[in-house]
């Protein structure tokens, strides 16, 4: 998926990005709108039902109520579970929450763009890219080209890039991939795309077809992919935080809240 980097943005896509960091009070600009940049009256779009978006999800507590609706699905899917726990160090658990607060919010900002009518991405976690994650090897390829297979071969999701960046993820990776295998993962996602798409008829902010429209632009031939795309990191953000949460005990974690300063996505 093409996009421009901060590191790579022009003057104008450089001032739409500030405003994009100040609106968010994020230090990063999410990926989602490094996608949009490379299309400007998108990214303008964008910059224009932000404001709406942030000040409808704050209104609501929405990054607390999604991630509560995922947990709360999460524990009742793993009452029978034997997946491992994995522990996690201070940094990873730190660019954990930061997603977990931030994609909530670009969850809301793409159904508004796109619309409630934009169909699952297919094989987000799914089907044939998940399972060619398992076997040998010199099948699997990089941690990286597993990742990005699983979540449909369009970008490597943000909260992946981020552990990655940091230490090697496998077991942060193994984890959720235990989880995703049962197939959890789709039912616990799809509620968290209802609770969101009743969020945006709740605040006038839902169409079918979004605040792009159709046919969306040919410049963005993989822009639908998002809203399965950071809905599924929802879920995985909570798969980690629940696992990390039975390694060391509920009452051992620093502060967990989702509203809690928005970081990149």
């Amino acid at each position: 998926m093409e996009l421009i980097t901060e590191a790579a943005a022009g003057s104008s896509i450089a001032r739409a990005f500030d405003l994009i960091r100040s609106e968010l009070d994020s230090a990063f600009v999410p990926s989602i709108y490094q996608v949009l940049a490379t299309y400007p009256p998108a990214l303008d779009a964008a910059l224009e039902v932000l404001p709406r978006v942030v000040a409808l999800a704050r209104d609501v507590d929405f990054p607390a109520r999604v991630c509560t609706v995922a947990a709360t699905a999460l524990a009742a899917a793993d009452v029978e579970s034997t997946r491992a726990t994995v522990a996690l160090d201070a940094t990873s658990r730190e660019v954990i929450l930061g997603y977990r607060s931030a994609n909530p919010l670009n969850l809301l900002l793409a159904l508004a763009l796109l619309g409630t009518g934009v169909p699952e991405w297919p094989g987000v976690m799914t089907g044939d890219g998940l399972r060619s994650t398992f076997g040998s090897t010199e099948d699997r390829g990089t941690l990286d080209d597993q990742i990005t297979r699983a979540h449909g071969g369009v970008l490597l999701p943000g909260l992946w890039r981020g552990l990655l960046s940091i230490s090697r993820a496998d077991d942060t990776w193994s984890e959720v991939r235990a989880f995703a295998s049962g197939g959890q993962l789709q039912v616990v996602r799809a509620q968290v795309r209802s609770v969101a798409e009743q969020v945006l008829y709740e605040g006038g902010l839902a169409t079918k077809n979004g605040q792009l429209g159709v046919p969306l632009p040919d410049e963005l031939p993989h822009l639908t992919w998002f809203p399965t795309g950071i809905a599924t990191m929802i879920v995985e953000a909570e798969v980690l935080i629940e696992s990390s949460a039975r390694t060391h005990g509920p009452h051992d974690q620093p502060n967990d809240q989702p509203n809690a300063r928005l970081e990149r996505t």
